[in-house]
């Protein structure tokens, strides 16, 4: 008599696999498509950018032309990562792209001493990563992965469109000529800070991108003070307890507003939100292994709000004892 193969029931098509892809992409999809993880101030302030008459299709034609040709730039510049180079890091975008479900980024090593890395991306081609020499040189690996899965949140929020945009209009007046150069900010100052507002917002979502596809939480955390002090001499010695009471001195005073004129929030408010992110009922459906039993959990709704107080620039509220 056969033996019944117990595999034999199993679907291995690719259509399956599609399917089953997709089912997981779409379970952490809310209205409109977004991701459930996204700040909720980031989805608003962009729907009333993109509900600017012209912009969407001015921004989408800066876009189709920036992204191209910064890509053919790149493999002249820039060492492309790939199983064969650097296949550590490839390993690191590959595992980012499977969890948030995008696909792959091309990725590329720049030589350029500054901490960086950013995203390129259009809804015609194919999403683009470039991290910096300087990065590379000075965190740890985990570390390097929180960086990657924040870019991938980029491409996966499809923010890059609004970025590059932003970048664009915010420096617009740079190389003019004096007269021409006053009267083009005053034109696009309002349109300006609407998109730094946005940028801002944009970043704490990706922060939480970059906790999702950590492999410990508290590389996250340490990523964002090295941004502090440049990781100089690659050391790491900083002190998370003595990094958080600077904000108590930054709420302080009305040199906080500097900051609106910032397209990142300041790094120990990004601190700020990741914690708040970490004791979420969201960063737990994404990567359940993590759960242990008795966790108090904040709603999405909770979350937002609570993150509001620390992020907010004009009004920022006492933290919370940890």
């Amino acid at each position: 008599m056969p033996k019944n193969n117990p595999t034999d029931t199993i679907d291995v098509s690719f259509d399956a696999y599609v399917k089953k892809r997709k089912a997981g992409t779409e379970a952490h999809l809310e209205g409109g498509g977004i991701p459930d993880y996204a700040y909720g101030n980031d989805y608003v302030l962009r729907q009333k950018i993109k509900a600017l008459p012209g912009f969407y299709p001015l921004a989408k034609a800066l876009t189709n032309t920036v992204v191209p040709r910064e890509k053919q730039k790149l493999n002249l510049e820039a060492l492309k990562v790939g199983p064969n180079q650097f296949p550590d890091v490839y390993a690191q975008v590959v595992d980012c792209a499977r969890i948030l479900g995008i696909g792959i980024p091309t990725t590329y090593i720049k030589p350029d001493k500054e901490i960086n890395a950013f995203a390129y991306c259009t809804e015609d081609d194919a999403p683009l990563i470039v991290i910096t020499s300087g990065l590379m040189e000075r965190v740890t690996p985990g570390e390097l992965k929180t960086v990657i899965g924040h870019e991938c949140g980029h491409v996966h929020n499809n923010h890059v469109i609004f970025n590059l945009a932003a970048e664009i209009i915010i420096n617009l007046s740079t190389n003019l000529i004096p007269g021409v150069k006053q009267i083009a900010s005053l034109v696009t100052a309002p349109l300006q800070l609407a998109l730094k507002a946005w940028s801002r917002a944009a970043e704490t979502t990706c922060d939480r991108a970059g906790v999702i596809c950590a492999d410990d939480v508290n590389d996250a955390i340490t990523m964002e003070t090295k941004f502090l002090y440049g990781a100089a001499l690659n050391r790491s010695d900083a002190n998370l307890e003595a990094i958080l009471k600077q904000y108590d001195s930054m709420r302080a005073t009305p040199v906080r507003l500097l900051e609106l004129g910032s397209t990142h929030p300041t790094p120990v408010r990004r601190i700020f939100g990741m914690k708040e992110f970490m004791n979420s009922e969201v960063l737990y459906k994404w990567r359940p292994e993590w759960k242990t039993p008795g966790m108090k959990l904040y709603t999405k709704q909770e979350l937002d709000a609570r993150c509001e107080k620390f992020l907010g620039v004009v009004k920022s509220e006492k933290r919370r004892p940890t």
